[in-house]
């Protein structure tokens, strides 16, 4: 099996992690917020449509900015 670098090991976690969170949380609201008798696939079908762009949405915006603060702010400058 073909390997990938180090450099993707983030973005790699990341890729898997996001999409397991985002379905999963998904299911735990629906399944909390079900009444008695609901079909909960329905319900954690609409909770996805309703969770996932919003997510995305802020993952596209919080990225970036935390990614700026941490090199920035926290880490040292690197050493030419």
């Amino acid at each position: 099996m073909k390997k990938f670098d180090r450099k993707f090991q983030y973005p790699l976690i990341a890729s898997m992690v996001l999409p397991t969170m985002l379905i999963g949380m998904s299911g735990i609201m629906a399944f909390r917020n079900l009444p008695n008798g609901g079909e909960f696939f329905s319900a954690w079908g609409t909770a996805i449509v309703q969770v996932v762009p919003s997510a995305l949405l802020l993952l596209a915006v919080v990225a970036p900015a935390v990614r700026l603060f941490v090199t920035k702010v926290l880490l040292k400058p690197e050493q030419a």
